[in-house]
């Protein structure tokens, strides 16, 4: 009993500092205010394809960059990797591993690494100057989940971000805050992402604040929890409130089809930003048994990028 009550003033503690966030002034500016815009890129096809409605369904190694929370949700030890050519001559590949401390806590580690790669610097008549112009970029991120209750899963992912532009290197430290509400409706979860909480990063003298930004969603499952169907909402410091609606299907629990559609702004403007263009996504996936206890998946999506062209996710994970 003594430790139910425990759980439970630690459960309203962790909602108070959530409110005391979401309530808090955010920093408010328009598109490229922000430093650190890496951090808005998404990860996992899985995820990506249900046109990033994934803050109440996440229950694998993404969860990391997802919501924290969801590492609750595995069964068991799961290792990831995916590999993006992101928009032309942008390429960033994402690590991800995450297991399960018994049955209420987990842990979970997660890199992204980003290159443009180097091209020869130009004066302001377009002639060739000393120096060159790129950016690489890396974060690492290290996750942990805590069931307070049968409800309650929260979360807290803590960031180390490193940048380098043109020969320029910052550094900074950030957090997300992720919470997942297991609903007495059966098959309904609701879950909160508080995303890059931090105190900016700077190069030189110029100090840029991180793309600080509220995820809250809602997943139900259905048809024998073969299918599910995520709707996500967005509270950027840097644009517009967006929305995000997606689902998947399983069939044997081997094969899988995802949809997605991104809106963004009050009516959808079909609007560009590093996170994705608004409008439809797609995507697929196999998950097959390679042994007794041992698993591998494969998965895809497709987003597009209007005039950059289309861009291809692809990921493998496995299971085990």
């Amino acid at each position: 009993m003594k430790k139910h009550q425990e759980k439970q003033r630690y459960m309203a503690a962790v909602l108070a500092a959530a409110l005391s966030i979401l309530i808090s002034p955010a920093y408010a500016g328009g598109p490229g205010t922000t430093g650190a815009v890496a951090l808005k890129i998404p990860v996992g096809p899985r995820a990506i394809a249900m046109g990033q409605a994934f803050v109440a369904t996440v229950d694998d190694a993404t969860a990391v960059y997802w919501n924290p929370a969801g590492l609750n949700q595995m069964g068991g030890t799961e290792l990831f990797a995916e590999y993006d050519q992101y928009i032309s001559t942008i390429q960033y590949d994402y690590f991800a591993a995450a297991t399960k401390l018994g049955n209420e806590a987990a842990l979970g580690l997660g890199i992204k690494l980003l290159s443009t790669g180097n091209d020869q610097a130009t004066d302001l008549n377009g002639n060739p100057a000393a120096g060159y112009v790129g950016e690489t970029y890396m974060d690492i991120n290290l996750a942990g989940a805590y069931r307070l209750s049968y409800y309650f899963d929260v979360g807290i992912t803590a960031k180390y971000i490193s940048e380098n532009l043109s020969g320029t290197t910052a550094s900074t430290f950030a957090a997300d805050l992720g919470l997942l509400y297991h609903t007495p409706i059966k098959h309904l979860t609701a879950g909160l992402n508080v995303q890059n909480i931090g105190p900016g990063i700077k190069f030189d003298q110029v100090a840029d604040p991180l793309p600080f930004n509220v995820k809250v969603g809602l997943a139900y499952k259905m048809f024998d929890d073969n299918f599910t169907l995520d709707y996500d909402m967005n509270f950027p410091s840097d644009n517009s409130v967006s929305a995000n609606l997606g689902g998947e299907y399983w069939y044997k629990n081997t094969l899988v089809g995802r949809f997605g559609y991104q809106f963004q702004g009050a009516i959808d403007q079909n609007q560009y930003g590093i996170g994705g263009k608004a409008g439809l996504y797609l995507g697929a996936g196999v998950k097959v048994a390679a042994f007794k206890s041992f698993n591998l998946g494969l998965d895809y999506a497709w987003t597009d990028a209007g005039f950059l062209g289309a861009n291809h996710h692809f990921a493998v994970e496995a299971y085990f």
